[in-house]
């Protein structure tokens, strides 16, 4: 079995997937999730946990033949797959159900399919995956709706958003850790506010343009900074400093270079932050085409260690060429 190493809080090495948790109902996002989440658990010899929330403005006994039903067709999946399979059904809020065993059940990632919704549709049924990312101490792999799961592949080309918090640094120690081979690739891509089409020249005498280009050399200067010279990882990284509005930026890019995971660093936040969840990371969930690894600060020293990082199976797409210069190649 393949270990992946990844310098913890302590220096010691972060173990490998043991068990994998994933969500599901009726819906179509939820037949990806779990896909991802069979690739997974096969590829890792992990133990697969499928939750399944039944809102509590519904009868726990609504639908629970068809409930059932699917239960054992997943089973069989996971028979066949030679996975080991547990179930478990819980009454009550979808992502306070899906946290609550997580907690007891400590798995080493959770994952996830994304509605996408937007506008008063999101406003009155909110974002699971959006819940559970901003409150899980584990990483969260949100799988976009659409996403093709018909052939599923190890991650090669991995894109990581860089705002150089505790968060976006741990999202980078994972990616270097997923990009084991030499031909897989990490993108670093950090995005200064500013004028994408170029500034203004109405705004010159103000030193703005002068201001935009420090901001681009310390951004450059920082993400060379940023990769760990100690590293256990041969993949090739490069590095992109991008300008515009972060979320559009990152998903253009993302798409443009052809990369198949999307790492975002999550960081600890007060409880009202936590609940709004940082503005960038929700509406990337939202918008990503991309599956989306939502990778939690660091927990301290005086707690529990998480286990686990991803060598990830899942995922699709074939690799773009990087129209950016390698920043480090080992």
């Amino acid at each position: 079995m393949q270990t992946t190493w990844l310098p913890s809080l302590g220096g010691s090495v972060v173990q490998q997937i043991s068990r994998v948790l994933v969500a599901v109902d009726f819906s179509k996002p939820a037949r990806g999730a779990f896909e991802y989440a069979l690739a997974l658990s096969r590829r890792h010899a992990a133990e697969l946990v499928v939750v399944q929330a039944v809102p509590l403005n519904q009868a726990f006994g609504w639908h629970a033949r068809e409930r059932f039903a699917l239960t054992a067709k997943l089973r069989r999946r996971a028979d066949l797959a030679n996975v080991e399979f547990q179930d478990r059904v819980q009454q009550g809020d979808p992502a306070k159900s899906i946290l609550s065993h997580a907690g007891s059940l400590h798995p080493d990632v959770i994952v996830l399919g994304t509605h996408q919704r937007t506008g008063i549709d999101r406003f009155a049924n909110g974002s699971v995956a959006e819940r559970v990312a901003a409150k899980s101490t584990v990483p969260v792999l949100a799988v976009p709706y659409g996403r093709r799961t018909l052939a599923v592949e190890p991650f090669n080309h991995l894109a990581v958003a860089v705002d150089f918090s505790a968060g976006s640094n741990r999202a980078i120690d994972h990616a270097l850790a997923l990009a084991s081979d030499p031909t897989d690739r990490v993108t670093l891509l950090h995005v200064v506010p500013g004028f994408s089409a170029g500034v203004p020249p109405h705004l010159y005498r103000f030193g703005i343009a002068e201001y935009q280009d420090q901001l681009l050399r310390d951004a450059r200067r920082r993400l060379q900074l940023a990769v760990p010279v100690k590293r256990h990882s041969a993949a090739t990284i490069h590095a992109r400093v991008l300008l515009g509005d972060t979320t559009t930026e990152i998903s253009r890019v993302v798409e443009s270079i052809g990369a198949d995971l999307l790492l975002i660093g999550v960081t600890k936040r007060g409880v009202v932050s936590r609940t709004l969840f940082g503005t960038t990371a929700a509406r990337l969930l939202r918008m990503s085409r991309v599956p989306i690894l939502a990778v939690p600060e660091a927990q301290s020293a005086s707690r529990p260690q998480e286990t686990a990082s991803l060598t990830v199976a899942a995922c699709t797409t074939t690799a773009s060429v990087d129209d950016s210069s390698p920043l480090l190649q080992r």
